[in-house]
């Protein structure tokens, strides 16, 4: 056996197991003659602990049991000394040399596969061997075995079938306890993998923005005159182009890192819902807020045209979850009525002043700031959804409350055909 720690610390597990399960057992003389649970205990330590030589551990036990029993026996009766004590249990040496011995001999690990030649072969070990030691405390102690004989052996088959059925009973809750730690991995690395495929996702999303921020940067480059502000927005375009490369080198990596990511070329509603539910949940638990997410598709639809729909939705649950302070609800739904798909977001956050309403999707227009720096938010958010309700997708966007103020509701209405029209 190779001498590690973890083997030593199993040495010491299965010595003190087997040692005070020996203090549950049945006497059949009126002598310290016992037939112990700590059998079973040894055998089922035997199996499961296949590392540890057989003799190291029967040889160890059958020290440290009478020493143990003449301990007890010693703290409970002061008129007999220890060391006494410690030579009238010291006969169950024999007992569990002569199980080492059979043990091996026989190797009874190796007939598990087999459970009437186990248990037959495991009786034959044990009522061996408490024969053994009864012979030599009669020798000893010139005890009368008398029907004894007959007692250990059918003993030992009933200590045999019990001994049988806790192993298979320790079988069970380790292979039910692996199994726990095998499914609890399975489930971490699925959720691992299910967040880098959502990471991928929105930075796959950044790419295609910063695209459009570049072909806009250049656009303004080529209107304006030779100058200072030219200048400007060619170094500008130049430098989105440069995190654009960035981007795409992030991207190319964690594509070769999850070598089965599937394309994104089309994507349902739901599977939209479910990507903003995991990212916002993990934001708010790092944020440590207390918010209920409720994510509700009641009509699935499959489209190409997901990065203008996470783009609107993102923002207003970005929304929805500043106008909350620590604890709150934001509920999001889709559904279809006739020719027009909807979307909903609501929050039961400190809600619209009614005189903002006009006023909320006007490029610069914000009530939000920073309470550190004092800087006014750029108010650039609401508008840009209403562009890209209005202007992508043909469709209209309004903002109203709930009972009585007490919730606040965006709602974006948009024709069925425009979604589904890149994806039919």
């Amino acid at each position: 056996m190779e001498w590690n720690r973890k083997n030593v610390e199993n040495l010491i597990l299965v010595t003190m197991i087997i040692t005070f399960s020996g203090q549950i057992y049945l006497s059949p003389l009126p002598s310290v003659f016992r037939l112990s649970m700590a059998v079973a205990a040894l055998t089922v330590t035997l199996i499961h602990f296949q590392k540890l030589p057989v003799m190291l551990v029967c040889g160890t036990v059958a020290f440290t049991i009478p020493l143990f029993r003449a301990f007890v026996d010693y703290m409970s009766i002061s008129s007999v000394g220890f060391i006494q004590l410690f030579w009238i249990y010291a006969p169950v040496a024999i007992y569990y040399f002569s199980y080492g011995i059979l043990f091996e001999f026989l190797q009874i690990r190796k007939k598990l596969q087999s459970p009437m030649l186990f248990m037959f072969s495991l009786w034959f070990v044990d009522s061996f061997s408490n024969l053994m030691e009864l012979s030599l405390r009669q020798l000893l102690n010139r005890t009368e075995i008398g029907d004894t004989i007959l007692q250990i052996i059918v003993i030992g088959m009933i200590r045999t079938v019990l001994t049988y059925f806790l192993y298979n009973t320790t079988l069970y809750y380790i292979e039910r306890y692996d199994r726990s730690l095998k499914e609890k991995k399975y489930r971490e690395t699925l959720l691992f993998l299910s967040r880098l495929r959502s990471e991928l996702f929105f930075i796959r999303k950044s790419i295609a923005d910063i695209e459009e921020a570049m072909k806009e940067s250049y656009s303004l480059y080529q209107q304006l005159k030779p100058g200072v502000l030219k200048e400007q927005a060619l170094s500008v375009t130049k430098n989105i182009h440069e995190i654009k490369k960035d981007y795409a080198r992030v991207v190319e990596g964690m594509e070769k890192a999850l070598a089965g990511e599937e394309d994104f070329s089309i994507m349902s509603v739901r599977e939209i819902f479910e990507l903003l539910k995991e990212n916002y949940i993990s934001l708010s638990t790092n944020e440590n807020l207390d918010i209920r997410f409720v994510f509700q598709c009641r009509n699935n639809l499959i489209t190409s045209e997901y990065y203008p729909l996470v783009s609107i939705l993102n923002n207003l649950i970005v929304n929805a979850l500043e106008a909350i302070d620590q604890e709150g609800s934001i509920v999001v739904k889709a559904f279809q009525e006739k020719e027009y798909y909807h979307f909903q977001v609501i929050d039961n956050g400190k809600g619209v002043d009614p005189k903002d309403l006009d006023l909320l999707f006007l490029p610069g227009y914000s009530t939000k700031y920073n309470e550190v720096t004092g800087k006014m938010s750029t108010g650039i958010g609401l508008s840009h959804v209403k562009e890209i309700v209005e202007n992508h997708f043909s469709g209209t966007i309004q903002v109203d409350t709930l009972h009585q103020g007490k919730w606040t509701r965006f709602w974006i209405q948009i024709p069925v055909k425009r979604i589904l029209e890149v994806a039919s």
